[in-house]
Protein backbone atom coordinates (compact mmCIF):
# COMPACT_ATOMS: atom_id res chain seq x y z
CA UNK A 1 0.00 0.00 0.00
CA UNK A 2 1.45 3.42 -0.94
CA UNK A 3 1.86 6.27 1.55
CA UNK A 4 -1.08 8.32 0.34
CA UNK A 5 -3.52 5.40 0.49
CA UNK A 6 -2.32 4.53 3.94
CA UNK A 7 -2.73 8.13 5.06
CA UNK A 8 -6.31 8.20 3.85
CA UNK A 9 -7.09 5.19 6.01
CA UNK A 10 -5.33 6.70 9.02
CA UNK A 11 -6.95 10.12 8.94
CA UNK A 12 -10.32 8.88 10.20
CA UNK A 13 -8.71 7.44 13.35
CA UNK A 14 -6.41 10.30 14.31
CA UNK A 15 -8.91 12.28 16.37
CA UNK A 16 -9.73 9.33 18.62
CA UNK A 17 -6.05 8.49 19.03
CA UNK A 18 -5.20 12.08 19.88
CA UNK A 19 -7.90 12.14 22.52
CA UNK A 20 -6.36 9.09 24.18
CA UNK A 21 -2.67 9.92 23.94
CA UNK A 22 -2.48 11.84 27.22
CA UNK A 23 -2.68 10.33 30.68
CA UNK A 24 -6.35 10.71 31.59
CA UNK A 25 -5.43 10.85 35.27
CA UNK A 26 -3.77 14.22 34.59
CA UNK A 27 -6.69 15.81 32.76
CA UNK A 28 -8.74 16.55 35.89
CA UNK A 29 -7.56 17.29 39.39
CA UNK A 30 -3.86 17.80 38.69
CA UNK A 31 -4.34 21.53 38.03
CA UNK A 32 -4.89 23.77 41.02
CA UNK A 33 -8.12 25.75 40.67
CA UNK A 34 -6.53 28.60 42.59
CA UNK A 35 -3.79 30.61 40.87
CA UNK A 36 -1.24 32.74 42.73
CA UNK A 37 -2.49 36.03 44.16
CA UNK A 38 -1.27 39.44 42.97
CA UNK A 39 1.61 41.07 44.82
CA UNK A 40 1.42 44.70 43.74
CA UNK A 41 -1.54 46.38 45.41
CA UNK A 42 -1.82 49.62 43.46
CA UNK A 43 -3.11 50.21 39.92
CA UNK A 44 -0.69 49.11 37.22
CA UNK A 45 1.28 51.71 35.26
CA UNK A 46 3.05 49.67 32.58
CA UNK A 47 5.15 50.99 29.71
CA UNK A 48 2.92 49.41 27.06
CA UNK A 49 -0.33 50.84 28.46
CA UNK A 50 -2.12 53.50 26.47
CA UNK A 51 -1.34 56.96 27.81
CA UNK A 52 -4.93 58.12 27.36
CA UNK A 53 -6.77 59.45 30.40
CA UNK A 54 -8.99 56.95 32.20
CA UNK A 55 -12.75 57.38 31.92
CA UNK A 56 -14.81 56.53 35.01
CA UNK A 57 -18.22 55.11 34.15
CA UNK A 58 -21.13 55.12 36.60
CA UNK A 59 -24.01 53.46 34.77
CA UNK A 60 -24.16 50.71 37.40
CA UNK A 61 -23.05 52.55 40.54
CA UNK A 62 -22.02 56.00 41.73
CA UNK A 63 -18.60 57.04 42.95
CA UNK A 64 -15.02 56.44 41.84
CA UNK A 65 -12.00 54.41 42.86
CA UNK A 66 -10.25 55.98 45.85
CA UNK A 67 -6.49 55.80 46.34
CA UNK A 68 -7.15 53.45 49.26
CA UNK A 69 -9.04 50.90 47.13
CA UNK A 70 -7.85 47.32 47.71
CA UNK A 71 -6.70 45.29 44.72
CA UNK A 72 -8.55 41.97 44.56
CA UNK A 73 -7.43 40.60 41.20
CA UNK A 74 -5.26 41.41 38.18
CA UNK A 75 -5.13 39.47 34.90
CA UNK A 76 -4.50 39.91 31.18
CA UNK A 77 -7.20 39.60 28.53
CA UNK A 78 -5.91 38.32 25.16
CA UNK A 79 -8.26 37.73 22.28
CA UNK A 80 -8.41 37.31 18.49
CA UNK A 81 -4.67 36.90 18.01
CA UNK A 82 -5.24 35.07 14.69
CA UNK A 83 -1.92 33.37 14.11
CA UNK A 84 -2.12 33.09 10.32
CA UNK A 85 -0.59 30.63 7.89
CA UNK A 86 -0.60 33.23 5.13
CA UNK A 87 1.18 30.79 2.79
CA UNK A 88 -1.88 28.53 2.98
CA UNK A 89 -4.51 31.22 2.45
CA UNK A 90 -4.84 30.81 -1.33
CA UNK A 91 -5.78 27.12 -1.36
CA UNK A 92 -6.69 26.13 2.19
CA UNK A 93 -8.17 29.53 2.99
CA UNK A 94 -9.86 29.88 -0.41
CA UNK A 95 -8.80 33.53 -0.39
CA UNK A 96 -9.33 33.72 -4.15
CA UNK A 97 -13.06 33.85 -3.36
CA UNK A 98 -12.75 36.98 -1.26
CA UNK A 99 -13.86 39.44 -3.97
CA UNK A 100 -17.00 37.34 -4.45
CA UNK A 101 -17.89 37.13 -0.76
CA UNK A 102 -16.24 40.11 0.78
CA UNK A 103 -17.01 39.40 4.43
CA UNK A 104 -13.96 37.13 3.97
CA UNK A 105 -11.80 40.16 3.21
CA UNK A 106 -9.78 39.54 6.37
CA UNK A 107 -7.80 36.82 4.58
CA UNK A 108 -5.95 39.52 2.67
CA UNK A 109 -4.83 41.68 5.58
CA UNK A 110 -1.73 43.75 4.84
CA UNK A 111 -0.22 42.82 8.22
CA UNK A 112 -0.92 39.09 8.39
CA UNK A 113 2.72 38.12 7.70
CA UNK A 114 3.62 39.41 11.18
CA UNK A 115 1.05 37.71 13.42
CA UNK A 116 3.69 35.61 15.25
CA UNK A 117 6.10 38.51 15.75
CA UNK A 118 3.34 40.82 17.03
CA UNK A 119 2.15 38.26 19.59
CA UNK A 120 5.66 37.59 20.84
CA UNK A 121 6.48 41.29 21.12
CA UNK A 122 3.32 41.79 23.16
CA UNK A 123 4.36 38.87 25.39
CA UNK A 124 7.69 40.62 26.02
CA UNK A 125 5.84 43.79 27.02
CA UNK A 126 3.45 41.82 29.23
CA UNK A 127 6.39 40.18 30.98
CA UNK A 128 7.91 43.58 31.70
CA UNK A 129 4.59 44.72 33.11
CA UNK A 130 4.23 41.49 35.10
CA UNK A 131 7.64 42.02 36.72
CA UNK A 132 6.34 45.25 38.27
CA UNK A 133 2.63 44.51 38.60
CA UNK A 134 2.17 40.73 38.79
CA UNK A 135 -0.89 39.30 37.07
CA UNK A 136 -2.40 36.05 38.26
CA UNK A 137 -3.08 34.71 34.78
CA UNK A 138 -3.83 35.53 31.16
CA UNK A 139 -6.96 34.34 29.42
CA UNK A 140 -7.40 34.04 25.65
CA UNK A 141 -11.04 34.39 24.61
CA UNK A 142 -10.73 32.63 21.29
CA UNK A 143 -9.48 32.91 17.72
CA UNK A 144 -5.96 31.85 18.60
CA UNK A 145 -5.55 30.69 15.01
CA UNK A 146 -7.14 31.70 11.71
CA UNK A 147 -7.55 28.82 9.22
CA UNK A 148 -8.24 26.28 12.00
CA UNK A 149 -5.19 24.17 11.16
CA UNK A 150 -2.93 22.14 13.42
CA UNK A 151 0.17 24.15 12.51
CA UNK A 152 -1.40 27.53 13.31
CA UNK A 153 -2.50 26.31 16.73
CA UNK A 154 0.95 24.89 17.40
CA UNK A 155 2.52 28.25 16.47
CA UNK A 156 0.23 29.95 18.96
CA UNK A 157 1.15 27.50 21.72
CA UNK A 158 4.89 27.73 20.92
CA UNK A 159 4.60 31.52 21.06
CA UNK A 160 3.09 31.56 24.54
CA UNK A 161 5.41 28.78 25.74
CA UNK A 162 8.53 30.51 24.38
CA UNK A 163 9.48 27.29 22.62
CA UNK A 164 9.97 26.12 19.05
CA UNK A 165 8.90 22.87 17.40
CA UNK A 166 7.18 21.23 20.36
CA UNK A 167 5.56 17.91 19.54
CA UNK A 168 1.88 18.19 18.61
CA UNK A 169 -0.90 15.87 19.74
CA UNK A 170 -1.71 15.29 16.08
CA UNK A 171 1.83 14.25 15.12
CA UNK A 172 2.20 12.04 18.18
CA UNK A 173 -1.05 10.21 17.38
CA UNK A 174 -0.22 10.01 13.69
CA UNK A 175 3.21 8.52 14.37
CA UNK A 176 1.71 6.00 16.77
CA UNK A 177 -0.83 4.97 14.13
CA UNK A 178 1.93 4.37 11.56
CA UNK A 179 3.59 1.86 13.85
CA UNK A 180 6.94 1.56 15.58
CA UNK A 181 8.72 0.41 12.43
CA UNK A 182 7.65 3.37 10.26
CA UNK A 183 10.66 5.01 8.55
CA UNK A 184 11.41 8.68 9.18
CA UNK A 185 10.45 9.63 5.62
CA UNK A 186 7.00 8.14 6.08
CA UNK A 187 6.48 9.90 9.41
CA UNK A 188 7.46 13.20 7.83
CA UNK A 189 5.17 12.70 4.83
CA UNK A 190 2.06 11.75 6.77
CA UNK A 191 2.59 13.47 10.12
CA UNK A 192 5.35 16.04 10.68
CA UNK A 193 4.78 18.22 7.61
CA UNK A 194 1.24 19.02 8.77
CA UNK A 195 2.40 20.25 12.19
CA UNK A 196 4.82 23.00 11.14
CA UNK A 197 7.58 21.37 13.14
CA UNK A 198 11.03 21.87 11.60
CA UNK A 199 9.83 24.40 9.02
CA UNK A 200 10.28 28.17 9.28
CA UNK A 201 7.56 30.46 8.03
CA UNK A 202 8.58 32.14 4.78
CA UNK A 203 8.60 35.94 4.52
CA UNK A 204 6.28 37.61 2.02
CA UNK A 205 7.26 41.06 0.78
CA UNK A 206 5.32 43.90 2.39
CA UNK A 207 2.43 45.22 0.28
CA UNK A 208 2.69 48.73 -1.09
CA UNK A 209 -0.14 50.31 0.87
CA UNK A 210 0.00 53.46 -1.28
CA UNK A 211 -0.55 51.55 -4.51
CA UNK A 212 -4.24 51.77 -5.57
CA UNK A 213 -4.00 48.17 -6.78
CA UNK A 214 -3.62 47.11 -3.14
CA UNK A 215 -6.62 49.19 -2.07
CA UNK A 216 -9.15 47.62 -4.43
CA UNK A 217 -10.13 44.18 -3.14
CA UNK A 218 -10.15 42.15 -6.39
CA UNK A 219 -6.68 43.32 -7.47
CA UNK A 220 -5.43 43.24 -3.90
CA UNK A 221 -6.45 39.57 -3.64
CA UNK A 222 -4.47 38.71 -6.77
CA UNK A 223 -1.38 40.62 -5.64
CA UNK A 224 -1.40 39.24 -2.11
CA UNK A 225 -1.92 35.69 -3.34
CA UNK A 226 0.87 36.10 -5.89
CA UNK A 227 3.29 37.47 -3.30
CA UNK A 228 2.60 34.84 -0.66
CA UNK A 229 2.81 31.97 -3.13
CA UNK A 230 6.08 33.25 -4.58
CA UNK A 231 7.52 33.42 -1.06
CA UNK A 232 6.18 29.96 -0.21
CA UNK A 233 7.55 28.36 -3.39
CA UNK A 234 10.95 30.04 -3.24
CA UNK A 235 11.44 29.68 0.51
CA UNK A 236 11.96 33.41 0.90
CA UNK A 237 13.52 34.48 4.21
CA UNK A 238 13.20 37.80 6.02
CA UNK A 239 16.51 39.02 4.56
CA UNK A 240 15.18 38.44 1.03
CA UNK A 241 17.26 35.32 0.34
CA UNK A 242 15.53 32.34 -1.25
CA UNK A 243 16.02 28.61 -0.91
CA UNK A 244 13.46 26.21 -2.42
CA UNK A 245 14.40 23.70 0.30
CA UNK A 246 12.58 26.02 2.72
CA UNK A 247 9.34 25.92 0.67
CA UNK A 248 5.99 25.95 2.48
CA UNK A 249 3.76 24.97 -0.42
CA UNK A 250 3.49 21.27 0.45
CA UNK A 251 4.15 21.54 4.18
CA UNK A 252 2.84 23.80 6.93
CA UNK A 253 5.05 26.53 8.31
CA UNK A 254 6.04 26.82 11.95
CA UNK A 255 7.34 29.89 13.73
CA UNK A 256 9.29 32.42 11.62
CA UNK A 257 13.08 32.26 11.69
CA UNK A 258 13.45 35.15 14.15
CA UNK A 259 11.49 33.18 16.79
CA UNK A 260 12.99 29.75 16.15
CA UNK A 261 14.70 29.37 19.52
CA UNK A 262 13.77 28.50 23.08
CA UNK A 263 13.29 31.13 25.76
CA UNK A 264 16.54 31.60 27.67
CA UNK A 265 18.88 30.63 24.86
CA UNK A 266 21.61 33.15 24.09
CA UNK A 267 20.34 35.87 21.77
CA UNK A 268 16.80 34.43 21.71
CA UNK A 269 13.95 36.94 21.56
CA UNK A 270 11.27 34.25 21.82
CA UNK A 271 9.80 34.74 25.30
CA UNK A 272 7.36 32.58 27.23
CA UNK A 273 4.51 34.44 28.86
CA UNK A 274 5.42 34.71 32.54
CA UNK A 275 2.05 33.71 33.99
CA UNK A 276 -0.40 30.79 33.75
CA UNK A 277 -2.69 31.11 30.74
CA UNK A 278 -6.14 29.81 29.90
CA UNK A 279 -7.88 29.52 26.56
CA UNK A 280 -11.45 29.52 25.25
CA UNK A 281 -12.94 28.50 21.91
CA UNK A 282 -13.43 31.06 19.14
CA UNK A 283 -15.10 30.50 15.80
CA UNK A 284 -11.67 30.38 14.11
CA UNK A 285 -10.74 27.58 16.52
CA UNK A 286 -13.79 25.53 15.64
CA UNK A 287 -14.76 26.30 12.02
CA UNK A 288 -12.69 26.25 8.86
CA UNK A 289 -11.52 29.83 8.42
CA UNK A 290 -13.85 30.79 11.24
CA UNK A 291 -16.95 30.47 9.10
CA UNK A 292 -17.47 27.02 7.57
CA UNK A 293 -18.73 24.29 9.90
CA UNK A 294 -18.01 20.98 8.20
CA UNK A 295 -17.34 17.29 8.74
CA UNK A 296 -16.47 16.31 5.18
CA UNK A 297 -13.16 14.79 4.03
CA UNK A 298 -11.39 18.11 3.52
CA UNK A 299 -8.19 16.81 5.09
CA UNK A 300 -8.00 14.08 2.51
CA UNK A 301 -8.16 16.57 -0.34
CA UNK A 302 -5.61 18.91 1.28
CA UNK A 303 -2.86 16.29 1.50
CA UNK A 304 -0.81 17.99 -1.20
CA UNK A 305 -0.72 21.34 0.61
CA UNK A 306 0.48 19.86 3.91
CA UNK A 307 -2.29 21.52 5.92
CA UNK A 308 -4.63 19.74 8.32
CA UNK A 309 -7.87 21.24 9.54
CA UNK A 310 -9.08 20.54 13.06
CA UNK A 311 -12.63 19.49 12.27
CA UNK A 312 -13.53 18.33 15.80
CA UNK A 313 -13.37 20.30 19.01
CA UNK A 314 -11.24 17.63 20.65
CA UNK A 315 -8.62 18.06 17.93
CA UNK A 316 -8.17 21.62 19.19
CA UNK A 317 -8.42 20.79 22.90
CA UNK A 318 -5.82 18.03 22.85
CA UNK A 319 -3.15 20.32 21.42
CA UNK A 320 -3.21 22.38 24.64
CA UNK A 321 -2.19 19.34 26.64
CA UNK A 322 1.04 19.35 24.60
CA UNK A 323 2.45 22.50 26.14
CA UNK A 324 5.40 23.23 28.41
CA UNK A 325 3.58 25.89 30.46
CA UNK A 326 0.83 25.85 33.04
CA UNK A 327 -1.89 24.96 33.81
CA UNK A 328 -2.22 21.51 32.26
CA UNK A 329 -4.53 21.79 29.25
CA UNK A 330 -4.75 25.58 29.77
CA UNK A 331 -8.20 25.30 31.26
CA UNK A 332 -9.40 22.23 29.41
CA UNK A 333 -7.78 20.14 32.14
CA UNK A 334 -10.43 21.54 34.48
CA UNK A 335 -13.30 20.16 32.42
CA UNK A 336 -15.38 17.62 34.32
CA UNK A 337 -13.89 14.16 33.82
CA UNK A 338 -17.21 12.72 32.67
CA UNK A 339 -17.53 15.32 29.92
CA UNK A 340 -13.90 15.11 28.85
CA UNK A 341 -13.98 11.34 28.50
CA UNK A 342 -17.46 10.67 27.08
CA UNK A 343 -18.23 10.20 23.37
CA UNK A 344 -19.65 13.69 22.91
CA UNK A 345 -16.86 15.83 21.44
CA UNK A 346 -18.86 19.06 21.76
CA UNK A 347 -19.18 19.36 25.55
CA UNK A 348 -15.48 19.66 26.47
CA UNK A 349 -14.91 23.34 25.79
CA UNK A 350 -16.27 25.02 28.93
CA UNK A 351 -14.92 25.07 32.47
CA UNK A 352 -14.44 27.25 35.56
CA UNK A 353 -11.70 28.07 38.05
CA UNK A 354 -11.09 30.15 41.18
CA UNK A 355 -8.86 33.22 41.34
CA UNK A 356 -7.99 36.08 43.66
CA UNK A 357 -7.44 33.83 46.68
CA UNK A 358 -10.76 32.11 45.91
CA UNK A 359 -12.70 35.38 46.06
CA UNK A 360 -13.56 35.03 42.35
CA UNK A 361 -15.13 32.35 40.18
CA UNK A 362 -14.06 32.64 36.55
CA UNK A 363 -16.50 30.88 34.20
CA UNK A 364 -15.34 30.14 30.65
CA UNK A 365 -18.00 29.38 28.03
CA UNK A 366 -17.86 27.77 24.59
CA UNK A 367 -20.08 29.86 22.31
CA UNK A 368 -19.24 28.41 18.89
CA UNK A 369 -21.86 26.76 16.69
CA UNK A 370 -20.55 23.69 14.90
CA UNK A 371 -23.43 23.45 12.46
CA UNK A 372 -24.79 20.12 13.65
CA UNK A 373 -28.54 20.27 13.23
CA UNK A 374 -31.17 17.73 14.41
CA UNK A 375 -33.02 18.33 11.15
CA UNK A 376 -30.04 16.97 9.20
CA UNK A 377 -29.88 13.15 9.23
CA UNK A 378 -26.10 12.78 9.53
CA UNK A 379 -23.31 14.63 11.31
CA UNK A 380 -21.32 14.44 8.07
CA UNK A 381 -23.53 17.24 6.81
CA UNK A 382 -23.65 20.51 8.71
CA UNK A 383 -26.01 23.45 8.57
CA UNK A 384 -24.07 25.85 6.30
CA UNK A 385 -25.75 28.91 7.82
CA UNK A 386 -23.99 28.63 11.20
CA UNK A 387 -21.24 30.92 9.91
CA UNK A 388 -19.30 32.79 12.57
CA UNK A 389 -22.11 33.63 14.99
CA UNK A 390 -22.31 32.49 18.59
CA UNK A 391 -24.78 30.58 20.69
CA UNK A 392 -25.08 28.44 23.82
CA UNK A 393 -26.48 24.93 24.09
CA UNK A 394 -28.99 24.03 26.80
CA UNK A 395 -26.72 21.57 28.63
CA UNK A 396 -23.98 24.20 28.92
CA UNK A 397 -26.51 26.78 30.09
CA UNK A 398 -27.72 24.43 32.82
CA UNK A 399 -24.09 23.89 33.87
CA UNK A 400 -23.61 27.68 33.94
CA UNK A 401 -26.62 28.16 36.22
CA UNK A 402 -25.21 25.56 38.59
CA UNK A 403 -21.84 27.34 38.61
CA UNK A 404 -23.49 30.70 39.29
CA UNK A 405 -25.49 29.32 42.20
CA UNK A 406 -22.44 27.62 43.69
CA UNK A 407 -20.35 30.79 43.41
CA UNK A 408 -23.07 32.78 45.15
CA UNK A 409 -23.21 30.23 47.94
CA UNK A 410 -19.43 30.51 48.34
CA UNK A 411 -19.71 34.33 48.37
CA UNK A 412 -17.51 34.70 45.28
CA UNK A 413 -17.55 37.46 42.69
CA UNK A 414 -18.15 36.07 39.18
CA UNK A 415 -16.67 36.98 35.82
CA UNK A 416 -17.80 35.17 32.65
CA UNK A 417 -15.59 34.77 29.57
CA UNK A 418 -16.53 33.78 26.03
CA UNK A 419 -15.48 34.52 22.49
CA UNK A 420 -18.80 35.98 21.36
CA UNK A 421 -20.45 38.91 23.12
CA UNK A 422 -24.23 38.93 23.22
CA UNK A 423 -24.88 41.03 20.12
CA UNK A 424 -22.96 38.57 17.94
CA UNK A 425 -25.12 35.59 18.94
CA UNK A 426 -26.81 33.90 16.01
CA UNK A 427 -30.24 35.27 16.82
CA UNK A 428 -28.94 38.61 15.53
CA UNK A 429 -27.19 37.08 12.52
CA UNK A 430 -28.29 37.14 8.92
CA UNK A 431 -29.50 33.51 8.90
CA UNK A 432 -31.08 33.27 12.36
CA UNK A 433 -34.31 31.78 11.01
CA UNK A 434 -32.42 28.89 9.40
CA UNK A 435 -30.72 27.71 12.61
CA UNK A 436 -31.90 25.75 15.61
CA UNK A 437 -30.83 27.80 18.63
CA UNK A 438 -31.24 26.51 22.18
CA UNK A 439 -30.30 29.48 24.35
CA UNK A 440 -30.63 33.09 23.25
CA UNK A 441 -28.49 36.05 24.24
CA UNK A 442 -31.60 37.51 25.87
CA UNK A 443 -32.00 34.48 28.13
CA UNK A 444 -28.30 34.42 28.94
CA UNK A 445 -28.23 38.11 29.87
CA UNK A 446 -31.29 37.69 32.08
CA UNK A 447 -29.69 34.81 33.95
CA UNK A 448 -26.38 36.63 34.46
CA UNK A 449 -28.11 39.82 35.63
CA UNK A 450 -30.11 37.91 38.24
CA UNK A 451 -27.00 37.21 40.31
CA UNK A 452 -25.78 40.14 42.45
CA UNK A 453 -22.21 38.78 42.51
CA UNK A 454 -21.93 38.69 38.70
CA UNK A 455 -19.77 41.71 37.78
CA UNK A 456 -18.51 41.31 34.18
CA UNK A 457 -18.83 39.38 30.93
CA UNK A 458 -15.52 39.60 29.00
CA UNK A 459 -15.42 38.75 25.28
CA UNK A 460 -13.78 39.39 21.91
CA UNK A 461 -14.84 38.48 18.36
CA UNK A 462 -15.82 41.95 17.13
CA UNK A 463 -12.18 43.19 16.96
CA UNK A 464 -13.46 46.38 18.58
CA UNK A 465 -12.90 47.96 21.99
CA UNK A 466 -16.42 48.29 23.36
CA UNK A 467 -17.73 48.48 26.93
CA UNK A 468 -21.42 48.45 27.79
CA UNK A 469 -23.38 48.35 31.02
CA UNK A 470 -26.16 45.78 31.32
CA UNK A 471 -28.17 47.74 33.90
CA UNK A 472 -31.29 46.61 35.74
CA UNK A 473 -34.02 49.11 36.48
CA UNK A 474 -37.49 48.25 37.84
CA UNK A 475 -37.08 44.58 36.99
CA UNK A 476 -35.88 45.14 33.41
CA UNK A 477 -32.29 44.64 32.32
CA UNK A 478 -30.90 46.41 29.26
CA UNK A 479 -27.67 47.44 27.55
CA UNK A 480 -29.43 49.67 25.04
CA UNK A 481 -29.74 46.91 22.44
CA UNK A 482 -31.16 44.01 24.44
CA UNK A 483 -33.90 44.37 27.04
CA UNK A 484 -35.32 41.56 29.16
CA UNK A 485 -37.13 41.05 32.46
CA UNK A 486 -34.77 40.14 35.30
CA UNK A 487 -36.09 38.06 38.18
CA UNK A 488 -35.46 38.79 41.84
CA UNK A 489 -31.70 38.91 42.44
CA UNK A 490 -31.72 36.38 45.25
CA UNK A 491 -32.86 38.84 47.85
CA UNK A 492 -30.41 41.59 46.89
CA UNK A 493 -30.27 44.69 44.72
CA UNK A 494 -30.03 43.82 41.03
CA UNK A 495 -26.88 45.72 40.18
CA UNK A 496 -26.37 44.49 36.62
CA UNK A 497 -22.95 43.76 35.14
CA UNK A 498 -20.37 45.17 32.73
CA UNK A 499 -19.90 43.80 29.21
CA UNK A 500 -16.28 44.24 28.15
CA UNK A 501 -15.06 43.62 24.60
CA UNK A 502 -11.38 43.92 23.70
CA UNK A 503 -10.03 44.59 20.22
CA UNK A 504 -7.92 42.05 18.35
CA UNK A 505 -4.17 41.66 18.07
CA UNK A 506 -4.38 41.03 14.32
CA UNK A 507 -6.35 44.14 13.30
CA UNK A 508 -5.84 47.81 14.06
CA UNK A 509 -5.30 49.01 16.76
CA UNK A 510 -3.61 45.66 17.63
CA UNK A 511 -4.29 46.04 21.33
CA UNK A 512 -5.28 43.81 24.24
CA UNK A 513 -6.33 44.65 27.80
CA UNK A 514 -5.20 44.43 31.40
CA UNK A 515 -8.05 43.98 33.89
CA UNK A 516 -7.86 44.83 37.58
CA UNK A 517 -10.64 44.57 40.17
CA UNK A 518 -10.64 46.74 43.29
CA UNK A 519 -12.79 46.92 46.41
CA UNK A 520 -13.45 50.63 46.94
CA UNK A 521 -14.31 50.08 50.60
CA UNK A 522 -17.64 51.94 50.42
CA UNK A 523 -19.91 49.20 49.10
CA UNK A 524 -18.72 49.64 45.52
CA UNK A 525 -15.98 48.14 43.41
CA UNK A 526 -13.99 49.16 40.33
CA UNK A 527 -13.05 47.16 37.24
CA UNK A 528 -10.04 48.95 35.76
CA UNK A 529 -9.31 48.06 32.12
CA UNK A 530 -6.38 49.80 30.41
CA UNK A 531 -5.53 48.74 26.86
CA UNK A 532 -2.08 47.34 26.02
CA UNK A 533 -0.02 47.65 22.83
CA UNK A 534 2.96 45.99 21.18
CA UNK A 535 5.94 48.01 19.91
CA UNK A 536 6.51 46.83 16.31
CA UNK A 537 6.02 49.85 14.08
CA UNK A 538 5.82 48.12 10.69
CA UNK A 539 2.87 45.82 11.55
CA UNK A 540 1.14 48.76 13.22
CA UNK A 541 1.58 50.81 10.03
CA UNK A 542 0.21 48.02 7.86
CA UNK A 543 -2.70 47.32 10.21
CA UNK A 544 -3.70 50.99 10.28
CA UNK A 545 -3.75 51.06 6.47
CA UNK A 546 -5.75 47.86 6.38
CA UNK A 547 -8.45 49.11 8.74
CA UNK A 548 -11.45 49.81 6.57
CA UNK A 549 -14.95 48.55 5.96
CA UNK A 550 -14.85 44.77 5.44
CA UNK A 551 -18.48 43.94 4.83
CA UNK A 552 -20.37 44.60 1.61
CA UNK A 553 -23.48 42.44 1.52
CA UNK A 554 -26.21 42.80 -1.07
CA UNK A 555 -29.07 42.00 1.31
CA UNK A 556 -30.16 45.27 3.02
CA UNK A 557 -31.67 43.37 5.94
CA UNK A 558 -28.41 41.49 6.46
CA UNK A 559 -26.47 44.73 6.37
CA UNK A 560 -28.74 46.21 9.02
CA UNK A 561 -28.32 43.11 11.19
CA UNK A 562 -24.57 43.29 10.81
CA UNK A 563 -24.57 46.95 11.80
CA UNK A 564 -26.51 46.09 14.93
CA UNK A 565 -24.45 43.09 15.96
CA UNK A 566 -20.91 44.29 15.29
CA UNK A 567 -21.04 48.09 15.21
CA UNK A 568 -20.06 48.03 11.55
CA UNK A 569 -21.66 51.42 11.00
CA UNK A 570 -18.57 52.72 12.78
CA UNK A 571 -16.20 50.35 11.05
CA UNK A 572 -17.40 51.30 7.58
CA UNK A 573 -15.81 54.73 7.63
CA UNK A 574 -12.47 55.14 5.95
CA UNK A 575 -9.84 55.09 8.67
CA UNK A 576 -11.97 52.81 10.84
CA UNK A 577 -13.09 52.99 14.44
CA UNK A 578 -12.02 49.62 15.82
CA UNK A 579 -10.24 51.38 18.67
CA UNK A 580 -13.69 52.36 20.00
CA UNK A 581 -14.52 55.51 21.90
CA UNK A 582 -12.42 56.88 24.78
CA UNK A 583 -14.99 55.40 27.19
CA UNK A 584 -14.33 51.94 25.66
CA UNK A 585 -10.55 51.95 26.10
CA UNK A 586 -8.91 53.04 29.35
CA UNK A 587 -11.87 52.60 31.68
CA UNK A 588 -12.74 52.46 35.36
CA UNK A 589 -16.10 50.71 35.69
CA UNK A 590 -17.91 51.15 39.00
CA UNK A 591 -20.17 48.35 40.28
CA UNK A 592 -22.06 47.54 43.46
CA UNK A 593 -20.35 45.02 45.72
CA UNK A 594 -22.76 42.24 46.73
CA UNK A 595 -23.77 41.96 50.38
CA UNK A 596 -23.40 38.32 51.34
Amino acid sequence: MNYISKALLLISTLTLLACNNSDSSNTVGAVENDVASSQKLGPAACDNMSDEAFVTRNELAAGSRPASAALLLRFVHLTDDHIIDDDGQLLNGASALDPLYTSFESAQRFQEEYSDEVLNDLISALNNCHSQYPAEFAIVTGDSADLTTVAETRRFIDNLDGRVDQMSAFEEACTLALGADAPAEQIDLFCTRFSGRGTADTQTIDPDIDDPAYQFLPTRTVLQAQNTQQAAISGRAADGSVDPARQTVTRSAGLPEVLRCDDGAEGCINQAIAMPWFVAFGNHDGYIRGTVAADVPLNEVSQLTGRRYMLGQRDFIQEFFKSSSQPLGHGFGLVDAARLEDEDDRNDGYYAFDAGEQRFRMIVLNTIIDGRDPRVPTAMLRNPFALSDGSLDRAQFDWLKTELAAAHARQQLVMVFSHHPDLTFAEYGMFADLLTLEVSAVELNAELASWPNMIAWVAGHTHVHRVRAFAVDDGVGSNGEISTPVSDCHGQHCGGFWQIETASLIDHPQQQRLIEVFDNGDGSGTIRGPVLSHSLENPQRLAAADDRCALYLTDPAAVQAAISEANLDALCTQGGQREGRPEDRNVELIFTMPQF
